[in-house]
């Protein structure tokens, strides 16, 4: 289904085989896109999953009519899904409904592979206004209610 994963198992194969490097893939950090109109694009776990391994979660489903961007492109059907650990804070699982959510679930690859928090993604400065600004919008919702923020709240 991913030929960009079939090329990274083949590329650790071969480090692992010649250089001995034991690497490998943790799947949990492998995105994956559905191209429909809206896209969907996925990483990381549901909520159902967390729920399962006895994980206190907490999700911020974000409203992509919340996002600036979605107004002025004129499109404003989908969402943002943040699925967290309730204590940490740690980002678990990043789930989209949006245009170009392929393009846009790369930071949420990013928050699960390294280990980020919703703080981490409300401390990182994002373009306005642009599509991507969804995601730290999504995680900002954890503490207010967004749809009250002016359009460049810090």
């Amino acid at each position: 289904m991913l030929e960009t994963l079939a090329a990274k198992e083949g590329n650790i194969a071969t480090s692992n085989i010649f250089q001995n490097a034991r690497k490998e893939i943790k799947i949990n950090e492998v995105p994956s896109a559905i191209f429909t109109y809206p896209e969907a694009a996925m990483v990381g776990l549901t909520e159902e999953q967390v729920l399962k391994n006895g994980i206190r979660c907490a999700c911020s489903p974000l409203e992509l009519k919340l996002v600036p961007k979605t107004r002025i492109i004129g499109d404003t059907r989908g969402l943002v899904k943040i699925v967290i650990d309730n204590k940490t804070k740690k980002i678990l699982g990043v789930h989209m409904l949006a245009p170009h959510a392929a393009d846009l679930i790369h930071e949420g690859v990013l928050a699960v592979k390294f280990g980020l928090t919703i703080d981490d993604i409300i401390d990182t400065v994002h373009v306005f206004p642009t599509l991507s600004e969804g995601f730290k919008l999504s995680a900002q919702a954890f503490y207010e209610d967004v749809s009250k923020l002016s359009c460049c709240t810090a």
